[in-house]
């Protein structure tokens, strides 16, 4: 009795996992790879429909505060990232909860300045994956 008790118990975790955890996990490595391909695009600043996709991965609660701020960072780049922005993606980019894809694309955003060069279109090439 007590090993199908188990056995239950471990079939609900996977379940659970399974349909809220690993959906979250996904939204926002989309998110990720979706800022990553607006960005090997970037020409001085994102195109409405940018911003448009940028403003709803900024509100989507199902991401993490570092990939909501990445996409606002980005949202408002005139040429560069303004500095209120820098200051945010830097801590971002600091804090030890931040996955490498975030910190990989903070760093890019607070050093961009009006289109990424090639070295960096690979890089990012490779989140948008």
């Amino acid at each position: 009795m007590q090993r199908k008790t188990s056995t239950l118990s471990a079939a609900v975790i996977a379940l659970f996992t399974l349909l809220i955890i690993a959906p979250l996990s996904f939204a926002e490595s989309n998110a990720i790879a979706t800022m990553a391909r607006i960005l090997t695009e970037l020409n001085h600043y994102p195109s409405a429909e940018q911003k448009a996709t940028l403003a709803a991965i900024s509100k989507d609660e199902s991401n993490s505060e570092a990939t909501r701020a990445i996409a606002e960072a980005i949202h408002n780049v005139e040429h560069k990232a303004k500095a209120d922005d820098v200051a945010t993606l830097k801590i971002v980019s600091e804090t030890e909860s931040t996955t490498e894809e975030e910190k990989q694309l903070a760093e890019i955003v607070m050093n961009l300045n009006h289109s990424v060069n090639a070295e960096t279109k690979k890089a990012l090439e490779a989140l948008a994956k």
